[in-house]
């Protein structure tokens, strides 16, 4: 029977087959899977599985039917992809005004691997009625000469909710953010039902308070699914060569094919036409420096990887 993965907790999986759930077990053989050795795990909220149930209400996973697509990380201290998700139709990843402070460099290295994966990426930012015109004006900016879809709404007054539900609908999304932005309460907004427990940020730190401890996935009626995720603070890119960095930031795009040299990092070559076009104005200087911090990270981990 195939059932899909809804959350996973230790060594048991809840898979979900027709309206029903039912926690399961992986079969051994699985764990040595050629296609899952790449993986921190072998099986992600999201996949479809093949699972024989054992009459009563539990079962063991036999399969991973061919993914989609995956949603990964990967850190500098691990050889493997940590595998958050698979078979998505939208990363949403959601942040804020007021606090935690907004952060479009972590948004960029989502967006990044969004692109990479050929996931559509939505960015939601919550938290509306705080918001200072500059600010707003400033997002525009950030993203200048990408065609990013942007969300600005409120969880509070429910400006910009009716939005994101449609952008879901029918669809399997990830929700990606810090702790604190809203998350919890957007889901509850849009789907009252729900009732997810939310918490407040920390007033010492300014930073969210973890409320969600594991990926886990709900579905709608209409048939959307929502994978929501504990609060991220870091989003790694070490599987990613520096030289193939530049294809994932899509403004560069229209002007790298008349840089002097192919590859071009866009930072050290002489004659690049992507820092012509920042010093124009045409790309956002901040986000040009947002995608140099990711390439010396990138490029440190190799140095020292191939010594």
């Amino acid at each position: 029977m195939i059932a899909t993965v809804i959350k996973i907790y230790g060594k048991y999986y809840t898979i979900e087959n027709q309206g029903k759930r039912i926690n399961c077990t992986l079969r051994g053989r699985l764990r040595k899977d050629k296609r899952l050795e790449k993986y921190s795990e072998p099986v992600a909220v999201g996949d479809r599985v093949l699972f024989e149930s054992d009459g009563e209400d539990g079962g063991v996973i036999e399969t991973v039917l061919d993914r989609k697509n995956v949603f990964t990380r990967r850190f500098k201290e691990s050889d493997r992809d940590d595998l958050i998700a698979a078979n998505l139709d939208r990363i949403v990843v959601i942040q804020c005004f007021g606090k935690p402070r907004l952060n479009l460099r972590f948004v960029d290295r989502l967006i990044v691997r969004g692109v990479r994966e050929e996931i559509p990426v939505l960015l939601c930012i919550n938290k509306l009625d705080l918001a200072r015109r500059d600010e707003i004006d400033a997002i525009k900016a950030y993203y200048s000469g990408f065609d990013l879809d942007i969300i600005q709404m409120s969880a509070m007054s429910g400006e910009g909710i009716d939005e994101l539900k449609t952008a879901l609908a029918g669809r399997q999304s990830i929700l990606i953010g810090n702790s604190g932005v809203g998350k919890t309460s957007i889901i509850n907004r849009m789907y009252g039902g729900l009732d997810l427990k939310t918490s407040e940020v920390s007033l010492s730190t300014g930073k969210g308070r973890h409320t969600t401890t594991n990926v886990s996935m709900f579905t709608l009626g209409d048939g959307t699914r929502i994978i929501d995720t504990p609060g991220l603070r870091e989003f790694g890119l070490m599987d990613i060569e520096p030289e193939e960095l530049g294809i994932y930031f899509m403004e560069f795009g229209r002007y790298a094919d008349e840089c002097s040299f192919s590859p071009c990092t866009h930072d050290h070559e002489p004659g690049c036409n992507v820092k012509k076009q920042v010093e124009k104005g045409n790309i956002s200087e901040e986000r040009y420096v947002s995608y140099l911090n990711i390439l010396v990270t990138l490029q440190e981990y190799y140095q020292n990887r191939y010594r």
